[in-house]
């Protein structure tokens, strides 16, 4: 059944360094949150198990692994925290204004424009304080809950699932 045709949405997001540590945090927590922690601790039992015998070779091996997994799950947060911090840096103002139709996603800033059709994302992550749309692995767009009119909340929810994305 077609969308019925509706008015673009236009609104300001303004960003700040508190935006951005939060938005990487919101991204680490879903991507890796409670499995990360499980599977860390599973590592370390068996670390610990492997202590208990004659398995040198097989406690390092697992004191090497824990440890690369342990330091790999805290990169990917400082990278997209150094990622979104970066962008900041970069606009001026650090703002930007999104319109969003029926067609598209679109996104103005003093680094130029650009709009993307609502096929393109695959995902809405849905936090108290911000959401993050997903546009790949690894590459998302944020948006603090503050500043995302009721309006664009409905049409992005609406928009997605029509497109066969997710909203979670």
């Amino acid at each position: 059944m077609p969308a019925p045709d509706s008015a673009a949405v236009s609104f300001r997001v303004r960003y700040t360094k508190d935006h951005c540590l939060a938005s990487a945090w919101r991204y680490w927590q879903r991507r890796l949150g409670l499995r990360y922690a499980i599977e860390l601790t599973i590592g370390s039992g068996l670390l610990v198990l492997a202590t208990q015998g004659p398995y040198r070779w097989l406690e390092i091996a697992l004191m090497v692994a824990v440890g690369i997994f342990a330091v790999l799950g805290a990169a990917i947060f400082f990278v997209h925290w150094s990622r979104a911090v970066a962008g900041l840096r970069a606009l001026d103002p650090p703002e930007s204004t999104w319109t969003l139709t029926e067609e598209a996603v679109a996104q103005k800033s003093s680094l130029g424009e650009s709009a993307i059709v609502w096929k393109a994302l695959r995902e809405v992550w849905r936090f108290d304080d911000l959401w993050l749309l997903v546009w790949g692995k690894d590459v998302y767009s944020s948006i603090p809950v503050g500043q995302l009119p009721p309006a664009a909340r409905a049409m992005i929810e609406r928009r997605v699932q029509e497109s066969g994305g997710r909203v979670r």
